[in-house]
């Protein structure tokens, strides 16, 4: 009797084992899981300005980008972007004409930063 006691605490012993290698893998994934969707939310991109030219041929989009450690501000236009470290308190736009833009981007206790943006002028229009 003693041979199957010892075989059946074995055995039961190897069940608990993959028992708890189970719960241990189920609750890594779930972590896993867990840090890409607080990554995934974190890193959203908040729309704060946009502006249209003045006869709406082109536009300009800032948005501030959510980045770990620091968020990031971008003005996107014409398939590009420009990536400014520094979050303003204040942005204006001023459209010079449909094609040429200054972005003004202040912050208290901060020298104004002044962004010139220059659209691709479109080949078939005749200047």
């Amino acid at each position: 009797m003693d041979w199957n006691d010892n075989y059946l605490e074995r055995e039961k012993t190897k069940l608990l084992t993959k028992i708890g290698c189970l719960f241990g893998v189920v609750i890594l994934g779930l972590l896993a899981i867990l840090v890409v969707v607080w990554y995934i939310s974190n890193t959203q991109e908040t729309q704060l300005k946009v502006s249209h030219s003045p006869n709406n041929i082109n536009s300009i989009e800032i948005v501030k980008k959510n980045d770990f450690p620091d968020p990031t501000l971008r003005i996107n236009y014409d398939n590009r972007s420009i990536m400014k470290t520094k979050i303003p308190d204040k942005i204006s736009v001023e459209w010079e004409d449909d094609y040429k833009a200054i972005v003004i981007l202040t912050k208290k206790g901060r020298e104004t930063d002044i962004v010139n943006i220059e659209f691709a002028v479109n080949p078939n229009t005749e200047e």
